[in-house]
């Protein structure tokens, strides 16, 4: 999953608890067990001391927890990068590794497993760099060879990883890079196995698009077809305003999850240029859903409390998390997931509201549970605050 998956956003209520979130640094083991309800995030890191955010995150097994956060702002230890790792008993903090071959921005996290965890991240100079830990040591991972900065990448093997560079995708077999064109823009990756993979973006051309009151782009999802080593695309549901259609009207998928073979999850947007007539319709969301044989149009995308958020991961169980702290179960029950806040000590203020965002999400292996990585924001008057953490979603 995109795992920019957009932001969640789980904003703590005024009413919530003042108990601490975990030991005197604020850090507990994953999955420990607490005063928050289950069902709920528990904080399992973070640096009171510290001014910035974790930037990316992923659970090689529940016991191999990876995270990368980095320092801001004045009155921090310093402003690079740096590496976090839970044993399954502490958090070590470290540098990035050298492998990685110097600071990256936008850094993301994937892994299959303990011996094969990815970090990647954009140079200064625009390209990618790729690490690879083989449960002993990282090794530096040459880049596709292909114009363009990874975005989505998915390990399900040592020698089986996809990524998307530009408008081509890309697979690591262990040893190179083999770059696919693909036949539309894509902007997510996600897929259960190496062989069952999708890429989700817009296409500019076909059905919908052009023509008399077509628009300028619509929904496409591309899956690989691992006998023909192609990319093919499925067909999609075609979208259009009403008469008289809006300016530079477009639609587009910006978030895919794929649950199984047979169930996979795709987000996005129907919009135009706002501001160009007096009689505008609303811009629409779209979720689309995979059921084994076609995309349909999912209801409740623009009402339901769940279904109009991005997804963001699956627990294996038929229950899923959206964007904002919505977690559906597979009895299509929808409830916010809360977290309990911070303790007003030290420079957080008792009339200080919390936030807690998320800018990476996954599930912990072999286990119900969520792992997220983001900050603290304490929005209170003269002195507001973001602190860096990493929280764990207990069922």
């Amino acid at each position: 999953m995109s795992a920019v998956v957009g932001m969640v956003l789980l904003a703590g209520c005024a009413g919530e608890g003042g108990g601490s979130a975990g030991d005197a640094d604020g850090s507990r083991a994953p999955g420990a067990s607490g005063s928050a309800e289950r069902g709920a995030w528990k904080i399992a890191h973070i640096d009171r001391r510290a001014r910035g955010t974790v930037e990316a995150v992923v659970a090689a097994a529940p016991d191999d927890i990876w995270a990368v956060g980095a320092d801001q702002g004045a009155g921090t230890a310093g402003t690079d990068p740096y590496l976090l790792r839970h044993d399954g008993t502490k958090w070590r903090r470290t540098p990035l590794p050298a492998a990685l071959g110097g600071r990256v921005t936008q850094p993301r996290l994937d892994a299959s497993g303990p011996d094969n965890v990815w970090l990647h991240g954009v140079a200064p100079s625009s390209g990618s760099r790729l690490a690879r830990w083989d449960g002993t040591r990282w090794h530096a991972v040459p880049r596709p060879s292909v114009q363009g900065a990874v975005g989505d990448l998915r390990a399900f093997a040592p020698d089986d990883v996809w990524a998307l560079v530009g408008d081509r995708a890309a697979h690591w077999d262990g040893t190179r890079w083999t770059v696919t064109p693909l036949p539309a823009v894509a902007t997510a990756l996600d897929g259960t196995s190496g062989d069952d993979v999708w890429a989700v973006g817009y296409r500019d051309r076909g059905p919908g698009v052009g023509g008399a009151g077509g628009e300028t782009t619509q929904p496409a999802a591309m899956r690989w077809d691992a006998r023909a080593r192609a990319w093919k695309l499925t067909p999609t549901p075609v979208l259009r305003f009403p008469d008289p259609v809006p300016p530079e009207a477009g639609a587009s998928l910006t978030e895919v999850l794929a649950v199984s073979r047979d169930e996979v999850w795709a987000y996005g947007t129907h919009s135009f240029n706002h501001g160009e007539s007096e009689s505008e319709p609303s811009a629409e969301r779209v979720l689309l859903r995979w059921d084994g044989a076609r995309w349909r149009e999912q209801r409740g995308a623009d009402t339901d409390p769940c279904l109009s958020r991005p997804p963001v991961a699956h627990d294996g169980a038929g229950g899923i998390l959206f964007d904002r702290h919505r977690f559906r179960a597979a009895d299509g029950s929808c409830r916010k997931a809360p977290w309990r806040r911070l303790p007003a000590t030290g420079e957080i203020t008792a009339g200080g509201k919390q936030q807690l965002w998320f800018e990476q999400v996954g599930r912990v292996p072999g286990t119900k549970r969520f792992v997220g990585a983001g900050k603290v924001y304490v929005m209170q008057s003269g002195n507001p605050l973001t602190m860096p953490v990493v929280a764990v979603y207990e069922p």
